[in-house]
């Protein structure tokens, strides 16, 4: 064997000798020494070879050290503020302190209080985390209330952006571009048939045949005429703070057009288009469809009298939040678990279908003036999004910042959602599995076939292209005040929709020019609440 092979070792294999525990015996001064001496080297490799058979080329005998417990670390104590929403606070509290033994101290406030305290927290305390509805975001990210969510916790696997319904990941967390928060669901404005006084052929899939609807209603004849005759209009959220938001879901198809970027107001000079034909028609029908009780109603009183089997046609969406036996069914059990008894004595929970609000065959085009024919294949019906729910960030003035994303990877999570947020009446499923649970979200005193359908509204309105968003410009929630009076008097008979909407307009130009005409403008082209 040439002497070169003979004593080429590898240099792993020869620090492994070297670093042996058996080394550190004479016999490492003995092959040391041979390896010095040429006619010692075929006995040096000998003794190295059987070295390494005990030891092994690839191994080094260590000391493994001994196993060590990893430390649970408890989480940093939090206040979160929760904005305009009672009770969502505390379930988030309880199952913080159970699965993760984390202390959270719960702020509460009313969107009013909130507002009027320029997006503070009662009497400046500090805090780590908000629950806020979603339109406040642009309010919050330019008085610098909160922080931007990074971007890993957004790709972690953990908080599986992917498994969120498309709306809530493209849109409603986000302004000017970046993510600002995380959502923990919103509502569908839905349509609501009884099934009982309306055939399926009659149930209208756009506005303009929301008549022919009415009369089939009004020609319902029971068997017995004595007892309760449905009242041939339609039921829906006209209270305070909510009538804007049903009137912008009825105009939402008639001003909505893909590629259209203006909505409620001009993108490029901020000029109020409220007050144009389609803003104008969508308002003189909602006063004339309108049942008179629903000037008192919000989204729960709807549903209520849908459910009890008092309405023939309705706009609201299914809750298990709108139980008015909610808080007594739960009393005693877990709050994971679902309430089992139906509102109706009898146990027969009201039949009726869930459908998408109707669409509109026809779009107006402000630049133009002229209202345009929609082709076949055009989708008709547009989504309204952003108009009520919750969401949380990190606030700015956070002391425990890496808890308090923490929170905010943990919240939105499919298992610990469905028990916090189903409770609460202006969330909803957000997560694509939370679909197939919809029994969670909407308690099984309505039909699970009921159930079903309003996933599948839910479904349709994230897959739809065009959707309706007001726009997130700074102090929107006071053009929005204006709005919500102005649908009120229309409705109540104490204003004509076009004098009432002009006002609108004027009174949204003064509020421009108070805060600056040039800023709104520029904060409009970046989001066009499209």
């Amino acid at each position: 064997m040439p002497r070169a092979k003979e004593i080429r070792l590898s240099q792993e294999c020869r620090l492994k000798v070297d670093n042996s525990l058996i080394m550190e015996t004479p016999l490492k001064n003995s092959i040391l020494n041979m390896l010095g001496r040429k006619k010692s080297v075929p006995v040096a490799i000998l003794l190295i070879g059987m070295v390494i058979a005990l030891l092994g080329c690839n191994e080094t005998e260590e000391l493994k050290p001994e196993f060590v417990e990893p430390v649970a670390v408890k989480p940093d104590p939090l206040a979160m503020l929760v904005v305009g929403e009672k009770g969502v606070g505390e379930r988030i509290a309880r199952q913080w302190r159970a699965l993760e033994d984390g202390e959270l101290e719960i702020i509460e406030i009313s969107i009013q209080d909130f507002i009027a305290n320029d997006f503070n927290a009662p009497a400046g305390k500090p805090v780590d985390v908000m629950v806020y509805p979603p339109n406040m975001i642009a309010e919050l990210v330019n008085r610098e209330r909160i922080r931007k969510v990074p971007t890993d916790l957004i790709q972690s696997s953990d908080f599986n952006k992917l498994g969120l319904l498309k709306h809530f990941r493209v849109s409603v967390v986000r302004h000017e571009g970046e993510t600002w928060a995380v959502p923990l669901g919103a509502p569908n404005f839905s349509l609501l048939i009884n099934s009982k006084v309306m055939a399926e052929k009659f149930i209208p899939s756009s506005w303009s045949k929301m008549g022919s609807a009415l009369s089939q209603i009004a020609q319902y004849d029971e068997v017995k005429p004595d007892e309760f005759q449905f009242p041939a209009k339609v039921d829906m959220p006209l209270e305070e703070r909510w009538a804007a938001w049903t009137f912008l879901a009825r105009a939402a198809p008639s001003v909505c057009n893909r590629g259209k970027l203006s909505t409620v107001f001009d993108r490029e000079d901020i000029q109020p288009l409220i007050n144009l034909p389609p803003f104008v028609e969508a308002l003189e029908q909602l006063k004339s469809i309108a049942s008179e009780r629903s000037y008192d109603l919000d989204p729960a009183g709807v549903f209520r009298l849908m459910q009890q089997g008092k309405s023939a046609i309705a706009i609201s969406w299914p809750s298990v939040a709108f139980d008015p036996n909610l808080n007594g069914q739960n009393e005693g059990r877990g709050s994971g678990e679902l309430a089992s008894d139906r509102l109706n004595p009898n146990g027969d929970a009201a039949s009726f279908s869930v459908r998408p609000l109707p669409g509109a065959l026809r779009w107006y085009d402000q630049k133009s003036g002229r209202w345009i024919i929609r082709r076949k294949s055009d989708e008709k019906r547009v989504g309204l999004i952003g108009f009520s729910g919750l969401v949380a960030s990190v606030a700015k003035g956070s002391l425990n910042e890496q808890t308090a994303w923490g929170l905010l990877k943990w919240l939105p999570d499919k298992a610990i959602s469905k028990v916090t947020m189903a409770e609460s009446p202006v969330s909803g499923p957000f997560r694509a599995s939370h679909l197939g649970e919809m029994m969670r979200w909407t308690g099984d005193w309505v039909p699970e076939a009921s159930a079903f359908e309003y996933a599948d509204v839910i479904e349709q309105n994230h897959e739809r292209g065009v959707v309706l968003m007001f726009p997130r410009i700074p102090q929107a929630s006071r053009y929005l005040e204006v709005l919500d009076l102005a649908v009120r008097r229309v409705v109540a008979g104490e204003a004509d929709a076009q004098a009432a909407l002009d006002n609108v307009a004027e009174q949204w130009d003064e509020i421009t020019n108070e805060i600056g005409r040039e800023g709104q403008r520029k904060s409009l082209r970046k989001v066009t609440g499209i």
